[in-house]
Parts: structure tokens; sequence; C-alpha cells
């Protein structure tokens, strides 16, 4: 009997760690994606969860100024029928403790009807930010390709000149261009 109560200990803590796992890559591919491109990621979030600039920049602050779980906050709210200062406050009480608690405390767990709807989004908006984020790196000469992640390669010189010329020349251009604007998820309200 001990056997069989310690057999399933373990496929219950290893399912909780293929989750939490799934939560980690979509907060680092999400990352990855807003740290070369912060203002198409923060427009597409804006865009996807119908929210105002001023609501995300709140939410980031409230996310302990990660812009991966304000990703995650927004998809759980939305999961959830919560609203984002009751996830905020979530997960302010149990950051801790990570994701998957918060995610069980607001009915999201493994036996939760919206467990599959959930993770299922969770992995398109994380593949589609790490084909966004590669296709950007491919796009812009700057950014190489190490062992190690993924190096900075101008020529930075004194100052910052070349940064800010950079941001005015690429809000020029993204005003003039026709961006999509869904990210192309399944919805779960279909």
């Amino acid at each position: 009997m001990k056997k069989i109560g310690l057999l399933l200990f373990f496929a219950v803590f290893a399912c909780s760690l293929s989750a939490q796992n799934r939560l980690s890559v979509f907060i680092g591919n999400a990352n990855r994606y807003a740290s070369v491109d912060l203002s198409d990621f923060c427009r597409r979030l804006c865009v996807e969860y119908d929210i105002s600039a001023e609501s995300l920049n709140n939410y980031y602050r409230r996310c302990g100024r990660d812009w991966g779980h304000v990703g995650l906050a927004l998809e759980i709210a939305r999961t959830s029928g919560r609203s984002m200062r009751d996830i905020c406050d979530y997960y302010r009480r149990y950051k801790s403790e990570g994701w998957g608690r918060i995610l069980i405390e607001l009915g999201i767990g493994p036996e939760s009807s919206y467990c599959a709807p959930f993770y299922d989004r969770v992995h398109c908006h994380s593949d589609y930010w790490h084909e966004h984020y590669d296709s950007y790196c491919k796009r812009h000469g700057k950014y190489l390709r190490t062992s190690t992640g993924i190096r900075n390669t101008r020529n930075m010189g004194s100052g910052n000149t070349g940064d800010i010329m950079t941001m005015i020349t690429t809000m020029t251009r993204m005003m003039t261009i026709e961006w999509p604007v869904i990210i192309p998820c399944k919805s779960l309200y279909v």
C-alpha cells in the first residue's frame, strides 16, 4: 500500500513539474520577445486582451516588473473570468509558491475543464512570441545567436545616440506599416 501511495505522489509531482515548466517557457519567450521589440509586444497584449497601455503598465508594476508574468496573468484572468486586480493580488500572495499554486487557487487546476484550453493558448502564445523573436533577430543584424543565447553585436560607441536613433527610426516605420492585430490563437470562448 505504501508503494502505491508513493507512486501516486511521484505521478502527481511529475505532472505539476510539467505544467510549471510550460509556464516557465511561456514567461521566458514573452520576456525575450519583449526585450527586442517591447512596443510591438505591448501593442499585441493591449489588442488581444482589450486593455489600455496605462492599464498594461500598471499590471507590469504589480506583476514584479516582468512582461512574461503580465502575459500569463492576462491569460489567467481571461480563462478564470476574474479581474486582473484579483490575479495581481493572488500573484502577490502566492508568488513564492509559483503560478501553479495560483492556477489551482483560481480553479484552473489539472482536474478543471479550463486546464487544457488554458495550456493550449499558453502554448500558442509562447510559440508565437518565440517565432517573432527569432524573426526579429534575423531581420535586424544587430543580434548574433551564440551557444549561450543572443548577444547584441552593435558597436555601442560612446553614449547611447545609436539607441535613440534606432528607436526613432523603428517608431517611424511602425507608424507607417499595417500590422496584424490579433495573435492567431484559438479563443476559449468560440
